[in-house]
């Protein structure tokens, strides 16, 4: 079979990662042709700054050398432009004169240097950085001359700056705005850096408006709108970066501030397709390491004809790559009407570190003086968990160790090329590893914007010392997938599913109709997600069991009345009394059922439900009547709630009448107040529960209950018993979160949330439809 032609316009970091993917799911496929306007092969663009701040050289930053090219049968042509495309011959032209059909186009050409359009903008002198050449010519010149200045105070212009500064040069940053790195940093982070860089030599001018440059050949100052100056003999232009789109607007390729995609990351004419920084994704244009290789990753899929769901947009991020200076940001760092934020600032050690939520969920980080966290920052942004009961835990400093142990295997390190803690331990494992260069060329960590090495080189020192334990296994959820069930959460998180039909078909289950085990769970969680949204699937019983619901345990002779009324006209033969305090009917015929839940004239629990809280027992002593009040309140408020795994809350008096202490969740009442228990089991393995807490009065002590059970189902795995939650997370943690008012008063925000979607399903056409 003949191979297709696959051109590449751009020989940079996101069209070369296209084409290892495609390697990767179909070498046969294409004869590739790549095309780069410069005389290297591909190469790190983000870490120049690095090279200009002596920390690498050009060689260790070259990503594929010509042997790569030789191996893989790629012809490459260096120095070369691809500068017209015909869409309708299917064939491209360069600056040489060179005429090559395709079969398919990609255009990666990236972005350039934004010139201000000023005066002496074009003299010797003034520069650009952006690539090598700039690079070498800036060193060069730091060699003659003294005085930098650099335009631009965003991530290019502070590490061009510090760079020139490494060089021996007196180096001032000029800027627009009142703040340096205004749309990756807050008020008080910038102030942070710009104090932080100021103690490091550079010397910052901000609200100023650059207007022309000075010199006659060759520039020898700036000049400024308010009529004051400032002399340079080298200039670097750092204002940001244009998308070069100009082959896309010759071939008659739709346009706007980039060439625009779709999720495949097509263009508007066949077989011609974007990726990298110039190319606009949904309005959005990006330009770092991650979301161009994500976006290269999802093109090869599609050409390669593998399952892709397409490129979905990528949070951004952004770290500055300054020596001893640790600051990071990603998504949204700026309040609104909309968000909420949490900050902590130590001064002394000069920590800062802000968590943005919005719809309780994570919307944006900063971190200043200490970036250890923010792989879990940004993992929980990108899987959008909703941790706004967890922030308090989120935002507090964790020592590495510490870190690694609470890490799973699935979490991510190296956010640009995806690799897994997991793929690292196992890399290190099975090729016996030592070094970070050698884990950056079995498995690409570290090996882009160089943020994460810090990060390997803690989990490799790690994995070399005597501390460190294999991790464990995680097995698979169950039979019909591959997936963990921390998997399924996230992906049932990440994804828009609407019921277990649909989330198993698009995650690739290996059954049609999954089993017993995966399928409820997939609903629970679902349900958790969107309560009130997603509608139970329920398979038809034999027969079914009602239990009639008497809050607190408490009856009447009316309600006893009509029961039996219902016993004698349905012929129900089986009726008992459970452990928690309610009649139970069983051996219901399907056809009966509707109407025996209208004759009861009372709500009612039954086995077509899902997992819900069994029942709330109260003490019927009689000492205290307020105790079956209490009882009666709490199991009103919380019975239509699903659970992770059936539940038994108890209340009693001080004599423990009703076995409070060995429930779920128990709270007896003493002289003092109310003794809350946790973690109780019944049964041939009885053990007492643990005393989680002591409150007040009636109002406090349902007030922490309602918020236990809410951080249980927010927390909990399918099935995951309360005694086991408890285990697993700690009642240490448990108590911190509760304890912490804040955060319990979120947590009953939430639940009341989940009661009034229940309550009121939201309305949107054709969106559940069955799976």
């Amino acid at each position: 079979m003949k191979k297709q032609r696959l051109v590449l316009a751009g020989n940079g970091m996101a069209g070369i990662r296209c084409i290892e993917e495609v390697l990767k799911l179909n070498r046969q496929k294409f004869e590739i042709v790549i095309f780069g306007s410069e005389p290297h092969p591909n190469y790190n663009r983000i870490l120049l700054s690095s090279v200009l701040q002596g920390e690498a050289s050009l060689n260790d930053i070259t990503l594929n050398s010509k042997d790569w090219y030789d191996k893989h049968g790629i012809t490459l042509y260096t120095g070369e432009t691809v500068v017209h495309v015909d869409t309708v011959q299917q064939r491209v032209i360069t600056d040489r004169k060179r005429t090559l059909s395709y079969d398919k186009l990609i255009v990666a050409t990236g972005s350039s240097p934004h010139i201000l359009p000023i005066p002496g903008a074009d003299k010797e002198g003034v520069y650009g950085f952006r690539t090598i050449e700039d690079c070498q010519a800036l060193m060069s010149m730091a060699k003659h001359y003294q005085k930098a200045a650099v335009i631009g105070a965003g991530l290019l212009g502070l590490e061009a700056a510090v760079g020139l500064q490494h060089l021996g040069m007196d180096v001032s940053v000029i800027h627009h705005s009142a703040g340096i790195m205004q749309k990756q940093l807050d008020q008080t982070a910038s102030r942070l850096l710009q104090t932080e860089l100021e103690r490091k030599g550079l010397t910052f001018l901000l609200e100023k408006d650059t207007v022309s440059i000075s010199g006659t050949s060759r520039a020898d100052g700036i000049c400024f709108k308010d009529g004051s100056s400032l002399k340079a003999d080298l200039i670097v232009m750092a204002a940001g970066v244009r998308p070069n789109i100009q082959l896309a607007v010759s071939a008659g390729i739709a346009v706007n501030r980039g060439i625009i995609v779709n999720d495949y990351m097509q263009t508007s004419e066949p077989n011609v397709y974007a990726v990298g920084e110039c190319a606009e994704h949904n309005g959005t244009l990006y330009g770092l390491a991650a979301p161009l290789y994500e976006q290269g990753k999802a093109l090869a899929k599609h050409i390669c004809g593998a399952p892709c769901e397409g490129y979905q947009g990528s949070a951004p991020s952004a770290a500055l790559k300054i020596a001893a200076i640790d600051v990071w940001s990603a998504g949204k760092v700026h309040e609104d009407e909309r968000t909420t934020s949490i900050k902590i600032y130590d001064e002394q050690t000069g920590i800062y570190k802000k968590a943005l939520f919005e719809d309780d969920k994570l919307a944006g980080a900063i971190l200043f003086g200490d970036t250890r966290d923010k792989q879990r920052f940004l993992d929980s942004l990108l899987k959008q968990r909703d941790i706004s009961i967890v922030k308090k835990q989120i935002i507090e400093p964790e020592n590495t160790g510490t870190l690694f142990d609470s890490m799973s295997s699935s979490e991510t390190i190296c956010q640009c090329n995806s690799v897994t803690k997991g793929a690292i331990e196992e890399a290190v494992h099975t090729k016996s590893l030592t070094t970070v260069e050698e884990v950056k060329h079995c498995t690409k960590a570290s090996g882009s914007c160089g943020g994460c090495k810090p990060l390997v080189e803690d989990l490799l020192r790690l994995m070399t010392s005597s501390e460190y334990t294999e991790p464990a296994v995680t097995p698979s959820f169950c039979g019909c997938t591959d997936f963990t069930e921390d998997d399924i959460i996230a992906e049932l998180q990440r994804r828009p599913f609407t019921n277990p039909g649909e989330a198993m078909s698009q995650l690739g289950w290996k059954t049609n109709n999954g089993c017993r085990k995966c399928v409820p769970a997939i609903q629970y969680y679902l349900e958790m997600l969107h309560p009130g949204f997603v509608q139970p699937e329920s398979a038809a019983e034999d027969t079914y069991i009602l239990i009639p619901q008497m809050y607190g345990g408490q009856t009447n002779a009316e309600q006893l009345r009509n029961i039996a009324n219902i016993i004698e006209a349905y012929s129900i033969s089986d009726v008992s009394i459970t452990h928690g305090q309610r009649l139970k009917l069983s051996g219901i015929k399907p056809a009966d059922l509707p109407n025996i839940k209208k004759d009861l004239k009372m709500p009612v629990r039954s086995n077509e439900h899902h997992r819900t809280l069994q029942s709330v027992k109260a003490c019927t002593c009689g000492q205290n009547r307020s105790i079956q009040q209490l009882a009666a309140q709490i199991e009103r408020h919380l019975e239509m709630l699903s659970m992770p795994a059936y539940i038994s809350i108890s209340l009693s008096c001080e004599t423990d009448c009703t076995d409070a202490a060995i429930q779920d969740v128990g709270a007896i009442r003493t002289q003092a107040g109310w003794d809350i228990y946790i973690g109780g089991v019944r049964g041939t393995h009885a053990r007492s529960g643990a005393l989680f807490c002591v409150t007040d009065n009636a109002d406090s002590t349902s007030s922490m209950i309602k918020g236990l059970i809410q951080y249980y189902r927010e927390t909990a795995h399918y099935l995951e018993a309360v005694h086991q939650w408890m285990d697993r997370l700690g009642i240490v943690h448990i108590r911190e979160v509760l304890f912490e008012e804040e955060l319990k008063t979120q947590l009953l925000e939430s639940l009341q949330t989940d009661l009034s979607l229940i309550q009121n399903p939201p309305v949107q056409a054709g969106a559940h439809k069955k799976g």
